[in-house]
């Protein structure tokens, strides 16, 4: 039972209602920051890349220019076929050479063979030029003299066969740009030339193109050789990475895939001398770092917001289950008998306004619980009243007719109407049978009430009873007018100045108000006496316990408590002077609250 309480459902329902939008947003928003963090970086290294390759090209193009610088001299050409004891011509090929290996930028070595003499000439920067006699080009050289210009991929520094000096740097990697020298137009060969270029250069350019830390970039050539790797291990290996080869071997000369968890993007270099691909490596974790960190502060703050949410949902749950739980508390003492309850909350929210109307209902029903009770402890009472002062209808009857029989008799009709009038108000008084009757039989037994009281006044008496025709009809609880009219004979009337007038009236109001008006001439009722009465009526019509004297009577009293019984307190009755002299008794009967009940029933 404690899983299906309000406050259990509650927090279900607000925590599925929160957490699945949240996580749904967060999915989202990571899937698309992802989605456009990689296609901004996947852009962004496109550019950067095609940047390096353009400027790697350059540099390369700068060395193949300045090898070209050979045939722009024609004594170049010249001293290379002479013989090797023409000193001047030997000066003239070092400085040639020394201008090649100044014009570029981190040229480590030039090696020279001139095939006709046969004389290797090796120019570095730390050493002065050094000649040989040699029948052969080197031994690295000669796998790229069937090449008018190729680039040996990086590899250990040496020294061209020659001894090396104390401030040779054999050990130090380079790429080796190897050039024939031809004799144009022939293709007699005058010489080879090989030129070594530090990877400074190249390093300076690839380090521009990505972070050491968590990026790799790697430059490769058309045989998978490694020129230049983040890793100085790597460089000078060969690629191993099949799937890497497969890529970078398509005829496109630009590109990017996924692979091991990292995005790769390449770039080929395509010369006359020789092709190189870029290829960068950017692991999924430095790609979506961003997007990462983003998606960890979404959940930070969701996380915040669920727990905030879970602490105002019990709150709320808490505040809205309490009373309930109060409410029940007080309907379970009041269901024990406990009617009497001490109904406590003070709140100004909905769930005050529920108390208080719990509270004022429970007033109601204690009120009508002891108007009830006193109702019917009266109605006991007049019961008794009632038994002990009924002798036996069928007696009194049967005496009165005798008594009537007799007049007749003895030739005296009027006596004879009297008794019968007199036994006509008995049988209508003291006939239990019919609580309701219509105006028209009201207004009959009252008739005949004023008969009697007419022959005991004579000429002193005079009264009317005019009633609109659709009003006869309409019903009305029983001995409501006689004790209205017999307050005239008992306390108004006057039978020494002037004759007595008494008028009933009646007519329909509107939303079905039956208006009865009792009207006399008799001794108006003292101010103050009359405001105590009114106050008196105001109080019993208003749910109050009248406090009625002795002195007041109990015709006003019992009058307004069957007519507010009869139509659930909504019929009024007060009082009024009549000037110059007179009492005014206003009877209003909400008649269409009683055919609302009945058309229910």
């Amino acid at each position: 039972m404690k899983f299906r309480s309000i406050r259990s459902r509650l927090i279900q329902f607000m925590l599925l209602a929160t957490t699945i939008p949240l996580l749904l947003s967060i999915s989202i928003t990571y899937i698309h920051t992802k989605e456009t963090i990689k296609e901004q970086s996947l852009e962004e290294n496109k550019h950067l890349i095609f940047q390096g390759k353009t400027n790697l090209g350059n540099y390369l193009d700068n060395v193949n220019k300045a090898s070209l610088v050979v045939y722009t001299d024609t004594n170049f050409l010249r001293n290379l076929r002479k013989i090797p004891d023409d000193y001047r011509a030997v000066a003239e090929v070092y400085t040639m050479l020394q201008n090649i290996q100044n014009t570029v930028s981190g040229i480590e070595r030039i090696y020279l063979h001139a095939t006709q003499s046969n004389q290797s000439t090796l120019v570095t920067p730390a050493t002065f030029p050094k000649r040989e006699s040699h029948s052969e080009p080197y031994v690295s050289t000669r796998p790229f003299e069937k090449y008018t210009t190729s680039v040996e991929p990086t590899h250990k520094g040496h020294d061209y066969g020659f001894p090396p000096s104390p401030a040779s740097y054999s050990e130090r990697k380079v790429f080796t740009f190897h050039r024939t020298i031809t004799n144009i137009p022939s293709e007699e060969v005058l010489g080879v030339l090989a030129i070594d270029v530090r990877l400074d250069a190249v390093a300076a350019i690839c380090e521009q193109l990505f972070n050491k830390s968590n990026e790799q970039l790697l430059v490769v050539d058309q045989n998978s050789s490694i020129i230049y790797s983040g890793r100085d291990e790597q460089i000078g290996q060969k690629l191993e990475d099949s799937v890497l080869l497969e890529h970078i071997h398509q005829e496109q000369t630009s590109g990017s895939f996924e692979n091991g968890g990292a995005m790769h993007v390449f770039e080929k270099m395509q010369t006359p001398y020789t092709e190189w691909t870029i290829i960068k490596r950017i692991p999924d974790a430095t790609l979506y770092e961003r997007a990462n960190q983003l998606t960890q502060i979404n959940t930070s703050i969701a996380v915040i917001a669920l727990f905030v949410i879970v602490f105002g949902t019990l709150l709320i749950s808490v505040r809205i289950t309490e009373p309930i739980k109060r409410l029940t508390n007080y309907m379970n003492r009041i269901q024990a008998g406990q009617l009497n309850v001490d109904i406590d909350w003070n709140s100004r929210d909905e769930t005050g306004i529920m108390f208080t109307r719990f509270r004022q209902m429970m007033d109601t029903i204690n009120n009508l619980i002891l108007r009830e009770y006193r109702l019917e402890l009266a109605n006991k009472t007049n019961q008794l009243k009632a038994l002990q002062a009924q002798i036996n209808p069928h007696f009194l009857y049967n005496t009165l007719q005798s008594i009537g029989t007799l007049a007749l008799q003895n030739n005296v009709p009027r006596i004879y109407a009297l008794l019968s009038s007199l036994a006509k108000i008995m049988r209508y008084s003291m006939n239990n049978n019919d609580a309701l009757v219509t105006l028209r039989d009201e207004a009959e037994h009252v008739k005949l009430y004023l008969d009697l009281q007419k022959e005991r006044f004579d000429d002193q008496l005079e009264f009317s009873i005019e009633l609109e025709p659709d009003t006869l009809q309409v019903p009305m609880p029983k001995m409501i007018l006689q004790p209205l009219v017999e307050n005239y004979f008992k306390h108004g009337m006057d039978t020494q100045d002037k004759q007595g007038r008494l008028d009933i009236t009646s007519r329909m109001r509107p939303n079905g108000i039956l208006e009865i008006i009792i009207e006399n001439n008799g001794e108006s009722i003292p101010s103050d006496e009359l405001n105590r009465l009114n106050r008196q009526l105001e109080r019993q019509q208003g749910g109050v316990p009248a406090e009625w004297t002795d002195e007041d009577g109990i015709g006003l009293h019992n009058v307004l408590m069957r007519l507010q019984l009869y139509t659930e307190h909504e019929s009024v009755l007060y009082i009024s002077n009549v000037k110059p002299q007179g009492v005014r008794i206003t009877v209003e009967i909400h008649t269409q609250v009683r055919h609302a009940e009945e058309n229910n029933e």
